[in-house]
């Protein structure tokens, strides 16, 4: 049912857009079910938009690709696509990563696809593929889906685009590699005709994950949920594998009957990355270095170890917690030394000092009357990734509480990641997180909506924004977009 490609011709080492670059597009496909429409398929392209070749017209600057696809049948052409697609256009030099995804409805069978992408404002010959795609058919009795691993997932969206499936928006992952920083991993897919397959009125979706070099299960990681059958359920879940040892994993779904008979079954097998891990950093028998002690007073060596907890994985906070409860200042001062070897192990000292700044600078521009700088979510968030490369303030607004956008051209792996900040209260400056589109962050579909509650009335649940009209001086979703 799926197909991963990668289609690369070499990155030129030059990455100014006055010369041309190679471009660079993963393809993958997937296939559905829809009972007015039957089977289809969906082809999935992510440009990644460095890549690209950019051309500036009326002061906007964009990329522009032509894109070709056919399906044939014993030299018969089936279905035939030719569009151009532009990319998002480029804010402050910010260049986005971009998907266009299409849908083709196709009976079953085995068909000969051909893709040609062309980036127009390249003198450069398309690059293209041509593989065979396998249509199984998904109406004859209970079937499942292509599994979607998603970065994000949005119930009841009430614009459709490219991303909606039955009720969700489903932006997918590209790859099935897992870092320390991905701290969930969601999945989407679609379970066909149960109501037709089965002579009871439910059945259940078991979630296991494998170990796949010890071919054992983990039971923490085992769920199972009940559904009545239908034509059609989407089945939409989060599992957290912040705890997730270093390895390599199939997550597999099992379709089971009352008599817990697997009647249908989907995997999905990825990497694992977690450098957090369950161990505790082992600090009991540091030889303390004079150095870190003389780095800090006694009456804040509690406060410092307790700044920890932005940079430490989930595992490490519960440990850092349980110290602190001991109120052991010795062992405190053993801890951040041992931590610090471990997290700068080539100048663990110098480490900790340039840490200790960002904390300190932290506590003067976030601190409240109740909460320290590190315990802020700025804080935390300036402390976890860094220094934003810009800020948006709006103190005052008509309709809007009080809100930060704070953007990041590249956080790790990803780029142009956002967080919009907001204050209910005004006082103090005490701001919360309200959304961000980083991986492992709160995602808040309705963050307009939240952001304009003050004086605006809730009178549509489905709508991201609540029902709220434009308004003068409210400009959030101007800015938020903007990067």
């Amino acid at each position: 049912m799926k197909n991963i490609l990668l289609l690369i011709l070499l990155v030129l080492s030059s990455m100014s857009y006055g010369q041309e670059k190679k471009l660079k597009v993963y393809l993958e496909n997937n296939q559905f079910f829809n009972p007015e429409i039957g089977n289809y398929l969906e082809v999935e392209l992510n440009f990644t938009g460095y890549t690209l070749n950019y051309v500036t017209e009326n002061n906007v600057m964009y990329a522009e690709v032509e894109i070709s696809q056919i399906f044939s049948q014993n030299d018969t052409i089936v279905s035939a696509d030719r569009y151009r697609l532009r990319s998002p256009k480029v804010v402050d030099s910010i260049v986005d990563d971009f998907f266009d995804i299409q849908k083709y409805a196709l009976l079953p069978g085995s068909y000969d696809y051909e893709l040609s992408i062309k980036d127009v404002n390249a003198n450069q010959d398309p690059i293209s593929v041509n593989t065979t795609i396998e249509i199984e058919d998904l109406s004859g009795g209970l079937s499942i889906s292509s599994f979607i691993a998603a970065e994000s997932i949005k119930p009841n969206p009430s614009d459709q685009n490219i991303f909606t499936k039955a009720g969700y928006d489903v932006v997918p992952l590209i790859g099935n590699y897992y870092p320390t920083e991905v701290q969930n991993l969601l999945y989407y897919f679609e379970v066909y005709n149960s109501d037709a397959d089965l002579s009871d009125s439910v059945y259940v979706v078991e979630q296991k994950i494998i170990n796949k070099n010890k071919a054992t299960d983990i039971e923490q990681y085992t769920r199972y949920y009940r559904y009545e059958t239908s034509e059609l359920q989407p089945v939409s879940k989060v599992v957290d594998i912040s705890l997730l040892p270093t390895g390599a994993y199939t997550l597999e779904i099992n379709i089971l009957n009352r008599d817990k008979t697997v009647i249908g079954r989907t995997s999905f097998d990825f990497d694992r990355n977690n450098t957090e891990e369950v161990n505790a950093v082992a600090y009991e028998s540091v030889i303390l270095n004079p150095a870190f002690k003389e780095s800090i007073p006694d009456d804040s060596v509690a406060y410092y170890v307790g700044s920890l907890i932005p940079i430490a994985g989930q595992a490490e906070v519960k440990n850092i917690i349980r110290l602190l409860k001991k109120k052991d200042k010795e062992q405190n001062y053993r801890y951040l030394q041992a931590f610090w070897k471990q997290a700068a192990p080539e100048n663990p000292y110098e480490g900790w000092i340039k840490y200790k700044a960002q904390v300190q600078s932290v506590e003067r521009l976030f601190a409240t009357n109740f909460q320290v700088g590190f315990e802020t979510d700025r804080g935390r968030v300036f402390l976890q990734y860094g220094a934003p490369n810009s800020v948006i303030e709006q103190p005052s607004s008509p309709s809007e509480y009080p809100y930060e956008i704070w953007q990041y051209d590249q956080i790790k792996q990803f780029s142009n990641r956002r967080f919009i900040f907001y204050s209910t209260t005004n006082l103090n400056e005490d701001y919360r997180l309200l959304h961000s589109d980083m991986i492992g962050e709160i995602q808040n579909y309705r963050w307009k909506y939240a952001l304009n509650k003050r004086n605006t009335p809730d009178s549509d649940l489905d709508d991201p924004t609540g029902g709220a009209k434009p308004h003068f001086g409210g400009n959030s979703s101007l800015y938020f977009n903007s990067y």
